[in-house]
């Protein structure tokens, strides 16, 4: 089987079920756009190849990364209730949610307190988690555009990406300090001038 197909070469695309829209319909922005947060947070685990940073947490990302491809299938489907009655798509488990939560938690209790907002930065692995973070804050706004239109994304999905979304922040504050790096912090002006006060 050849990869292309030249069926998009006219500017549209199809939709799992076999519906044909416009290559820049706001479905395919939203579906195109958790592609590429897959993608990103595989360069942020191809930066940690042996787990020394991440540790159970490499593991769980690939999880992550079977759940965005299940939500990119959901957003893709023209008709997704159909396929997901049909098994041809997964459900995404509120469980996911939670679990995400919990991870968040756990992270959070070795890290200092916040008292001020985070630059992005730090070790290269930090860094590209803030890639990652500032990628799923664009795919929620991409899935919230769809709400109108398909409601019950607000049930699983959308928590979903924004509870991930404070998990990659969590996760890049996290690295940094695993790899001895302290966070940037930003500070205003006057609070600069202050000496941090």
């Amino acid at each position: 089987m050849k990869i292309y197909t030249k069926g998009g070469d006219g500017g549209e695309t199809t939709l799992l079920g076999g519906a044909r829209v416009p290559k820049d319909d706001a479905r395919v922005g939203a579906y195109g756009t958790v592609d590429e947060l897959n993608a990103v947070i595989g360069v942020a685990l191809a930066l940690d190849p042996d787990g020394a940073t991440l540790g159970d947490s490499g593991p769980a990302l690939g999880a992550v990364q079977e759940d965005l491809f299940t939500i990119g299938a959901r957003l893709a489907a023209s008709n997704p209730d159909r396929l997901l009655r049909k098994g041809t798509i997964p459900a995404l488990s509120s469980d996911r949610i939670e679990a995400l939560e919990a991870w968040i938690d756990a992270l959070d209790a070795e890290l200092p307190a916040l008292d001020a907002f985070v630059l992005p930065g730090g070790s290269p692995l930090a860094a590209q988690l803030h890639v990652a973070r500032t990628v799923c804050r664009r795919a929620e706004r991409g899935v919230t555009a769809l709400l109108e239109e398909q409601p019950d994304l607000a049930d699983v999905v959308v928590p979903y990406i924004n509870r991930l979304s404070d998990l990659l922040f969590t996760l890049a504050r996290a690295a940094n300090r695993r790899a001895g790096r302290e966070d940037s912090m930003w500070l205003p002006r006057r609070k600069r001038e202050d000496g941090g006060r």
